[in-house]
């Protein structure tokens, strides 16, 4: 059985028997942005009101910092008990021995078959379940659309886009730099990577990172094209100058607060939008443009964990198995303004409708190219939280092409494939074919 100590059940007999303080409180890294933190912490609520026998903390960490400072924890000996992460990071952290196999309790959880197809795979590729292990569940299905300020569409009489070369003339006509207005909020600082990968893959028409002799193909020349696309709404002013050292919040801020009339970003920003005074007649949210090659789902995971030092392994486990049940999950995701990952929430009117329906659509639309990581490499955690964001900048500031770009980046990535083939063999996991099936 699970090195945590049996079951939920058990393990809160253990911590009814008294001890120190720390035997009763749960630690919950969480980096996910102010939003979800708070439906989260708001669901930790409801949990200590049914176990006055434990104390769960939220961590609650900023998205940019959140890589860098749960390798610090890690690093330092002192985890969190669980952790939320993205699927990028599961590989590297997994790698470093930070993560508890959860096998053995899944395999006797009553819900293990609540999840929809969809979030499974993303947790399969990002090597949260892995050759039948499972080191982590889909907290919440992350799922890119559009977000547009309606007034700047209704004065120049203009539509949400449906393609990637009608978004780039939207961009223009609503861009007006001598009122302070310009069309893109662009993500120049961390997280930028997450803007512009789905764009290349719509200019390739391929969710693939490596060809059949392993060799990194994100330098081709339509990848390239389509970094070209991006790094020009940029160069050619469409978005502000400083737009370059932006980040999440950043990004966030500048649409709401009118210097920006577009985003593409998560569906929890439908809150934050509401939360500063947006409402049906400002905001309009859309799905994804098309590109020319690919009409892409931007979808990834947040994973919930179990840290493998956990400093309560019993309480982290009643907690961790309670927050992952069909009922919680559904009501951590209508707080946070999420997707479900769980097939009763798909089912759930609530998801389907008003802003948030174009996400819905873009997450179950099985035409759609899916979005895909080599998060199988434990490198991807560097890749995208340090590497991606140097070599980006750099471009963004002129200083070097996007072909000269993406020849480091798959450089990078590359070496990564070579040392995963040579100590795994060359039957690496592959993006899921296309179309996907319902």
């Amino acid at each position: 059985m699970l090195r945590l100590g049996g079951t939920a059940a058990a393990g809160a007999a253990v911590l009814g028997c008294g001890g120190g303080d720390d035997r009763r409180t749960v630690t919950v890294f969480s980096p996910m942005g102010e939003v979800k933190n708070q439906a989260l912490a708001r669901q930790v609520d409801r949990f200590m009101a049914l176990r006055d026998d434990l104390r769960v903390e939220v961590m609650p960490v900023p998205w940019d910092q959140g890589h860098a400072k749960l390798l610090t924890m890690i690093a330092g000996g002192n985890p969190p008990d669980v952790i939320t992460a993205t699927g990028q990071w599961m590989a590297e952290f997994r790698a470093m021995g930070a993560i508890e196999d959860l096998t053995s309790w899944y395999a006797f959880w009553p819900h293990r078959d609540a999840f929809t197809r969809t979030a499974l795979l993303r947790c399969e590729s990002s090597t949260a379940i892995e050759e039948g292990r499972v080191y982590g569940l889909p907290l919440e299905l992350t799922t890119r659309a559009m977000f547009y300020r309606r007034r700047w569409l209704d004065e120049q009489g203009l539509e949400p886009a449906a393609t990637r070369a009608g978004w780039r003339a939207l961009l223009e006509q609503i861009t007006d730099r001598d009122r302070g207005r310009y069309g893109y909020a662009l993500r120049g600082a961390r997280g930028g990577f997450w803007t512009w990968w789905p764009i290349l893959e719509e200019f390739s028409g391929t969710n693939e990172w490596f060809d059949g002799d392993q060799h990194c193909i994100i330098n081709s020349p339509e990848h390239v094209e389509g970094l070209a696309y991006w790094n020009d709404l940029y160069r050619d002013g469409l978005a502000p100058a400083d737009a370059v050292n932006w980040g999440y919040n950043e990004l966030v801020q500048g649409f709401w607060s009118g210097i920006c009339g577009c985003i593409e970003q998560d569906p929890e920003v439908v809150r934050t939008c509401l939360d500063h005074g947006m409402d049906e007649s400002t905001l309009v949210t859309a799905p994804m443009p098309a590109g020319p090659r690919a009409h892409v789902a931007s979808n990834d995971i947040w994973i919930l964990s179990i840290s493998r030092e956990a400093k309560n392994p019993d309480g982290a486990l009643a907690f961790y198995e309670w927050m992952m049940s069909p009922e919680q999950l559904i009501a951590y995701s209508k707080d946070a303004s999420v997707l479900p990952t769980v097939n009763q929430g798909m089912d759930d009117p609530y998801f389907g409708q008003g802003f948030l329906r174009p996400f819905m659509d873009m997450a179950t639309d099985t035409r759609l190219l899916q979005n895909w990581y080599p998060s199988y490499l434990p490198e991807m955690g560097e890749f995208i939280e340090v590497l991606v964001t140097e070599e980006q900048q750099k471009m963004l500031l002129g200083r070097q092409s996007p072909r000269e770009t993406l020849d480091r980046l798959a450089g990078f990535l590359g070496r990564a494939q070579q040392r995963y083939v040579e100590r795994h063999g060359p039957d690496t996991p592959r993006p899921p074919r296309q179309p996907l099936e319902p």
